[in-house]
């Protein structure tokens, strides 16, 4: 299974660009030939999140070629029968290119008060979502009477352009979000990860798998194992660690000092290659790239990110 390399779109802390950058960034991504592109998604947290299935459906509209995924959808922030037409559109309008990934969210308790969710039902809730994802999908009349949801008989249509729906990543750093990427969906997302708790992740959700006599096909990439990497090139690997540090902590409003010591890329394109290896050794198929320099670096960052992992015949 060829490892592919995506890279993620989002809004620095300092501005908000105007929309023509936002679709600058996502024709760049394409030709520079990457595999992948994706958007992060918040209703309101530190910093500026556009809607993320809203900003996908702009970007099929001015690619042709490449993936686009949501990394990740706070799915259980929404009603299920919106989230599943709506994700249903940008799979229709980019001629099943989309990739639906979804997590649970947490880090801003505010986020579910505003929804009117109670944080402690995230789980629970976005298990039933799932659930309804794939019957709405369909394209067929359905119906649904669960914990939290209701209804029926009814249809969505047009259905999405990939049968029975896009292919859904199930993205997290606990076990709850890796059974459920075992159990529920096609493909797994870790972030601030060790190369070696991935590897005892993906054995664990074998093995979940295969406990429900389902088996995850990863070479016939049927189902796919992503990892996110923040990343941040840069010939001085002390001055990226530093800068690095800064952003991310300006960017979610924490210190990230120990976190991105831990699990940031950073430094020479050797140090980075050597930690894309780690990974791939662990099982790692996909990568997200999220350049955690500053802003004013990214574009040379896409470039220096193209030369150094995306294949020649793939630029």
């Amino acid at each position: 299974m060829a490892v592919k390399f995506g890279i993620s779109f989002g809004m620095h802390p300092e501005r908000i660009p105007p929309p023509a950058e936002a679709f600058s960034y996502a024709e760049r991504a394409e030709a520079l030939g990457f595999d992948s592109l994706w958007v992060g998604d918040h209703i309101a947290f530190h910093g500026h999140y556009p809607e993320a299935l809203a900003t996908l459906a702009a970007f099929a509209a001015r690619t042709r070629r490449i993936t686009l995924g949501a990394c990740v959808y706070l799915l259980p922030l929404r009603r299920p029968a919106i989230a599943a037409k709506a994700a249903a559109t940008v799979d229709y309008l980019s001629e099943g290119r989309f990739i639906f990934g979804v997590g649970v969210g947490g880090e801003g308790e505010a986020e579910f008060e505003l929804c009117g969710v109670p944080l402690k039902e995230r789980g629970a809730r976005t298990d039933e979502a799932l659930e309804i994802l794939r019957k709405l999908w369909s394209g067929e009349e359905v119906a649904h009477a669960g914990r939290f949801f209701r209804f029926g008989p009814v249809r969505q249509s047009p259905p999405p352009a990939s049968p029975g729906g896009p292919p859904v990543w199930v993205g997290g750093r606990s076990e709850a979000a890796q059974r459920r990427a075992a159990l529920r969906a096609e493909g797994y997302v870790s972030y601030l990860y060790s190369p070696e708790r991935y590897a005892e992740g993906l054995d664990k959700m074998r093995a979940w798998a295969a406990e429900a006599g389902r088996e995850l096909e990863i070479e016939a990439g049927k189902w796919t194992p992503a990892h996110h990497a923040f990343i941040y090139l840069h010939d001085d690997a002390e001055r990226a660690l530093r800068r690095g540090i800064e952003n991310l902590s300006r960017r979610y409003n924490m210190d990230f000092r120990g976190i991105a010591e831990k699990y940031l890329f950073y430094g020479p394109a050797e140090r980075c290659r050597e930690q894309v290896e780690a990974f791939k050794a662990a099982g790692a198929a996909h990568f997200i790239f999220k350049h955690a320099g500053p802003a004013e670096e990214e574009a040379d960052q896409m470039a220096r990110l193209a030369e150094e992992f995306i294949p020649e015949g793939g630029r």
